[in-house]
């Protein structure tokens, strides 16, 4: 499953836990708002992920 999270601020060790959860079994894609991004690349994620979590 194709999963995207994207985190407005620095994620905490509950987000750290789910995502790294998610790793283990997904393919996993994940965006920092609060730092540099590709914004053409966040939305082409967000279109092909079948989930995405915003922290």
């Amino acid at each position: 499953m194709k999963i995207v999270h994207i985190l407005k601020k620095e994620p905490g060790a509950f987000d750290k836990k789910v995502i790294e959860t998610h790793k283990k079994d997904n393919e996993v894609i994940v965006f920092e708002l609060f730092r540099e991004f590709d914004p053409d690349a966040l939305l082409k994620a967000v279109e092909e992920a079948e989930k995405v979590f915003c922290w």
